[in-house]
């Protein structure tokens, strides 16, 4: 026979038992967000492992019908909803390493060869978002880096191109030859702090905008039953001679697992 006092014990144990079960629940449904973690590594030359770029972003679930909310209340008014969910825009980052590679090219008729460069830099502005668009299947993801206006994690709408993007030009260096500035420098999905390319060619220097190669980036991805996370790769390029690789979580806590580390 248990004595009074490991009865009263038990009963107290029970009590603070029941107490955290009630806390966690709450809290978990006060805060119950699901968010998305993406990571991606870009390997951008065949022959250099060492060039490459990384990504981070990170995203929230919200119910399209709380993302568009003049066209869940149309639908709702012919008797419909608005299904399926958006992934919105928390956070995101970018980081490329220095690069040089040589194309072989003919300088006024002679074999000679073009030197390409950039150095590195992390990003200034990364701009993404996801979908969940067959209400169906909550297992289907959309995802993709663009300049369209995207969703914030606040259920406000952004557009990129609204904030003025201004790139600093090659500084020239006392003795050096002048760099001069090819074609435009706009706004793109992923826009580094360094925005040039450098070339040297047959005695001329010029730079362009660097083109990230997450800018075109996009895919649409399953997760498994039961699973919540996505790895995967997938080639780019026009011989498909580079490649992706890419992971995506899934996980009610809003701490990206891999931010700005380069690993998955």
């Amino acid at each position: 026979m248990p004595t009074p006092v490991i009865t009263l014990l038990r009963r107290s144990l029970l009590v603070v038992t029941f107490g955290i079960m009630l806390l966690f629940p709450l809290e978990r449904e006060a805060n119950g967000k699901t968010y998305y973690h993406v990571t991606i590594k870009a390997f951008l030359d065949p022959h250099d492992f060492s060039a490459v770029e990384w990504t981070w972003v990170t995203l929230v679930e919200i119910p399209k019908r709380q993302a568009y909310p003049e066209q869940a209340a149309l639908a709702e008014r012919y008797g419909g909803s608005l299904r399926g969910s958006v992934l919105a825009f928390v956070r995101a980052a970018a980081w490329r390493s220095e690069h040089s590679h040589k194309i072989k090219k003919r300088c006024k008729d002679r074999p000679s060869e073009m030197v390409i460069s950039w150095n590195e830099s992390w990003n200034d502005k990364v701009y993404a978002m996801g979908g969940l668009d067959n209400p169906d299947n909550p297992d289907e993801l959309n995802f993709g880096f663009t300049t369209r206006p995207i969703l914030l994690q606040n259920k406000r709408w952004f557009d990129p191109k609204s904030r003025s993007y201004v790139a600093l030009g090659p500084v020239r260096m006392e003795g050096e030859a002048a760099e001069e500035i090819r074609g435009n420098f706009i706004l793109r999905p992923v826009n580094y702090i360094d925005p040039l390319k450098h070339y040297s060619f047959c005695g001329k220097q010029w730079v362009e905008q660097y083109r990230s190669a997450f800018n075109n980036f996009h895919i649409h991805e399953e997760f498994y039953v039961g699973d919540n996370e996505i790895f995967g790769q997938k080639p780019f390029g026009p011989d498909d001679e580079k490649n992706f690789v890419y992971q995506v979580i899934r996980t009610s806590s809003r701490t990206h697992p891999n931010w700005k580390q380069q690993r998955m």
